[in-house]
């Protein structure tokens, strides 16, 4: 059951300030971030030249993927985790209680008393995530991302938070299904800095260190092919009653090296796609054939990793994953996740909840459609740029043809047997080794506690933008202008 935050503070009068500018920048409609790969404690990159391009980052060795972003004015860079799997933007964790102290140390803290249009809204709240938890006070104040700037944008400022090494910058629906305040996405149509509340999202693998996430645009010089169009799953359908990415995937399986395919039977199984998740979290029956099908491998039942040869990151094969007629196929390097001298499998067995994460989005182009409720998803790739605005309304995402060529066909033939996933097959062989700790991201966002009311005002739609919807409900027992906030 998803359990309310409640504030204490007018976000919704203080967005309509009497002469507050309502719109900053004004362009094409597209605000693109670039992201690059690096190893852990590599020195932090610099935003390159181009004004609508700046650095996202991942860091150890695909642990995470990390927006710069420029906070108050004067404005001061921060980096923020990239999560589809929260709606809320916050900054400043605690590195002491982050798990990777040194790293988290490495980056720049937010100063509030530098900013002269921070504003302090007198509202907390306590942000739960599927690993690790952050207590925050909420503020407004100018966000800046790429070549687009927020004015008075709704974000966190940390207390206490436990196993999150860097602030998050959450790009996901309200997991009640309505907007409690305008999130990042709302913000920047009702500002007119794009169209509609989509973006596209490009990681890339592991040994390529560029990609992007475009707010309100789409790159053809970065997928193969056409996209799948998939509705996102209504909440009524997803594990837990929660509004996320949720997509239904029809069938995974393996290309062999010597092109030999091996695919399930037809699924119906619901998973949703989280930018904030390293690995991937497939239903056991899923999780139990995939490991099956490498020599070599032991299972660990404390943590649920699977560990691999590392030689199998070597091996030109692919894990693949169905969606309808298109196929994601994602390289066993992308997937076979290192940590220190062992390698494992980038997924783990889970029933409640089944994510695709870091481990499958490195191999995919993804536009995740809001306003329309529809993922657009393609085969990821990199023969150039060419990025076309998304529009608004029905058809708002292109229907473009990626420029970059087809994947070889695979040569081998169909398998005389089935990848089976129909039914639990624990892997035979236990691992004994020393199990290396890592942090695996936060993960999607959990049911929060409560903490208050927050009265917002009643003209919702102004600041909310085209399509959102807000829940006057619960707060009506208050007054009418409450507004909940579930975060």
């Amino acid at each position: 059951m998803l359990l309310p935050v409640l504030a204490s503070a007018s976000l919704l009068s203080l967005a309509l300030a009497p002469g507050a500018t309502a719109l900053v920048a004004r362009g094409d409609g597209i605000v693109r971030a670039a992201v690059r790969a690096i190893p852990d404690l590599e020195p932090l990159p610099k935003l390159r030249s181009r004004q609508n391009v700046l650095d996202v980052i991942n860091q150890r060795n695909g642990t995470r993927y990390a927006v710069e972003v420029a906070v108050g004015t004067p404005p001061q860079t921060q980096y923020l985790i990239l999560d589809t799997g929260s709606p809320n933007t916050w900054f400043n964790p605690t590195c002491e209680t982050s798990r990777v102290v040194e790293e988290c140390m490495r980056y720049p803290r937010f100063d509030l008393s530098k900013s002269s249009s921070l504003r302090n809204l007198r509202a907390s709240g306590l942000l739960l995530y599927g690993s690790g938890q952050a207590e925050i006070d909420w503020y407004s104040d100018t966000l800046k991302i790429g070549s687009a700037t927020i004015k008075d944008q709704v974000i966190g400022v940390n207390v206490q938070s436990e196993r999150i090494p860097l602030g998050i910058l959450g790009v996901s629906p309200p997991l009640s299904g309505v907007n409690e305040y305008p999130y990042v996405l709302d913000s920047m149509v009702s500002q007119g800095l794009i169209k509609s509340r989509a973006f596209s999202l490009d990681l890339r693998g592991v040994d390529n260190p560029n990609g992007a996430i475009i707010f309100g645009g789409i790159d053809t010089g970065k997928y193969i092919g056409s996209f799948a169009k998939l509705p996102i799953l209504p909440q009524s359908q997803s594990p837990r009653g929660g509004s996320r990415y949720y997509v239904h995937m029809n069938a995974v399986g393996l290309t062999l090296p010597d092109g030999t395919v091996l695919k399930s039977e037809e699924l119906q199984t619901p998973v949703f796609l989280d930018s904030g998740a390293t690995l991937s979290y497939l239903p056991t029956r899923i999780f139990e054939a995939l490991a099956n099908s490498f020599e070599g491998g032991a299972y660990e039942p404390d943590t649920g990793f699977y560990y691999l040869p590392c030689s199998a990151t070597n091996l030109n094969g692919t894990i693949d994953f169905y969606f309808g007629d298109k196929v994601i196929r994602v390289a066993l390097n992308d997937f076979i996740w290192q940590a220190g001298r062992y390698c494992l499998l980038g997924a783990v067995a889970e029933e409640r909840e089944p994510v695709l994460g870091a481990t499958f989005l490195r191999a995919a182009y993804v536009v995740f459609d809001q306003d329309q409720k529809n993922l657009h998803i393609a085969q990821g790739a990199n023969c150039g740029e060419n990025l076309v605005a998304i529009g608004s309304g029905k058809d708002a995402v292109p229907s473009r043809t990626g420029d970059c060529t087809e994947l070889p066909t695979p040569t081998g033939t169909a398998a005389s047997s089935r990848l089976d996933a129909t039914r639990t097959n624990l892997p035979t062989m236990t691992f004994t080794g020393a199990v290396p700790t890592f942090d695996n991201g936060p993960g999607p966002a959990a049911d929060p506690t409560s903490s208050g009311t927050l009265p917002l005002g009643s003209d919702v739609g102004n600041v909310a933008g085209k399509g959102v919807q807000v829940s006057l409900g619960v707060a009506a027992a208050v007054v009418a202008a409450n507004l909940v906030l579930a975060l």
